[in-house]
């Protein structure tokens, strides 16, 4: 297991996806582009270099309600669908408070486990 920014170790399971998904959510509501894009970047066609240039972007059409949503995302676990030991499906009915934009586009995000921890990939 390896630890994220937030300290907590990251397990290889559906909670511990889940546990990334929320960080992901808070650090968008941060505005913490290290964080956002060490999660995100897999699923950028870019990689990195995209995710650091369009995710400031992103960032810029926040409100402020927005941005209190984000920082208070909670994951219902008992939404997700486990794909096998590398892959997990979050609904877009499993995050919660949506924000405006995700409410407007419904997503499912994909997670697999990379490098010892959870990376949204689509």
């Amino acid at each position: 297991m390896t630890k994220p920014a937030t300290g907590g170790a990251v397990a290889q399971t559906p909670d511990g996806a889940a546990s990334v998904m929320e960080e992901y959510h808070h650090a968008l509501g941060e505005k913490d582009l290290d964080t956002v894009c060490r999660i995100t970047a897999p699923a950028f066609d870019g990689g990195m270099k995209e995710c650091r240039s369009l995710t400031p972007v992103q960032f810029g059409m926040l409100s402020a309600d927005d941005v209190k949503k984000l920082k208070s995302t909670r994951v219902d676990r008992a939404k997700l669908q486990s794909k096998g030991p590398d892959k997990v499906l979050v609904p877009p009915g499993a995050i919660s408070p949506q924000i405006a934009m995700m409410a407007a586009q419904p997503k499912t995000f994909t997670m697999a486990w990379r490098g010892g921890t959870w990376v949204v990939i689509d």
